[in-house]
């Protein structure tokens, strides 16, 4: 991928002029057997040509399309279209040994999220219970109940289409097949959390951006100690602290003890702008 575009430039440089050639991406993302291709405006028009290289030049390529916009809508739908090769966009994208089955027209994939996800699953400990509030199609449940030894997993996903391919993932990696280690529950995990009797002694809020409206939520699922794993953006000039001061501002009403256990950044987001996981334990 390193080199991809320098290969590209070659190919096209017959067809492109020189501005053009410059603005080439330096890659594009995979996932599964599926390319998907930013391009600039500048290079729309040829979108054929360097969709056709990358099926010429990646054997493991069987389809390409191309991202025509942000993820868009109350369950963040990828803006994508399909421009070459195989059209099948449902897919299994291999990482750490899950198996991940999902539509990629339909649904958003992190795999910048890659080492987080892997970070989370160590930490956890033995028979815990386990509240994530924003499961999707068990970006962290999957891992979590497959690697870790929880209790169970109480995985909350609004979308439907989100939480079917979630339900199958959990079949494809034989995660419930002894037991029902992840539980799936479609809604509004602010509602749906507050119906399960039993306490939570971790939190995942794995939303961008930061869901400060579901901290109140949280006070009230946790047990006498859980830790809160809470992610969010932040500008090059701010702390952990402008984070951490959404649960203290909450906390007011609660009065337990919070602490700032660790600030985990995640990856770039934008120019100045830091994803960001901080872990917290309540007391």
């Amino acid at each position: 991928m390193a080199r991809f575009k320098q290969l590209i430039q070659e190919r096209l440089k017959h067809k492109l002029s020189d501005t053009e050639l410059e603005i080439i991406p330096t890659g594009f993302q995979q996932i599964g057997d599926k390319a998907i291709l930013t391009l600039s405006p500048e290079l729309i028009e040829y979108t054929n040509d360097i969709a056709r290289e990358i099926l010429d030049l990646f054997n493991n390529v069987k389809g390409v399309y191309l991202k025509t916009g942000a993820v868009s809508g109350e369950f963040r739908t990828p803006q994508i279209e399909f421009i070459l090769g195989e059209n099948k966009p449902v897919i299994i994208h291999r990482e750490h040994g899950i198996l991940y089955k999902f539509d990629i027209t339909k649904i958003m994939f992190a795999k910048g999220n890659i080492n987080e996800r892997l970070r989370i699953s160590k930490l956890v400990q033995s028979d815990e219970i386990i509240f994530d509030l924003f499961a999707g199609i068990g970006y962290f449940s999957l891992l979590l109940g497959k690697t870790g030894k929880p209790k169970k997993i109480y995985a909350f996903e609004l979308n439907p289409i989100a939480k079917f391919y979630l339900e199958e993932n959990i079949k494809l990696n034989e995660i419930n097949k002894d037991r029902e280690i992840i539980c799936p529950v479609l809604g509004d995990s602010k509602v749906e959390a507050l119906k399960i009797p039993e306490k939570a002694n971790r939190v995942i809020m794995g939303i961008l951006p930061a869901p400060k409206e579901h901290i109140d939520t949280v006070f009230r699922i946790i047990d006498k100690e859980a830790m809160v794993h809470y992610e969010g953006l932040l500008k090059q000039n701010e702390t952990p602290d402008d984070l951490f001061s959404d649960f203290e501002e909450t906390n007011r009403i609660y009065n337990r003890k919070v602490e700032l256990i660790k600030t985990n950044y995640v990856k770039s987001y934008g120019p100045k702008v830091y994803h960001v996981t901080l872990d917290l334990l309540i007391t």
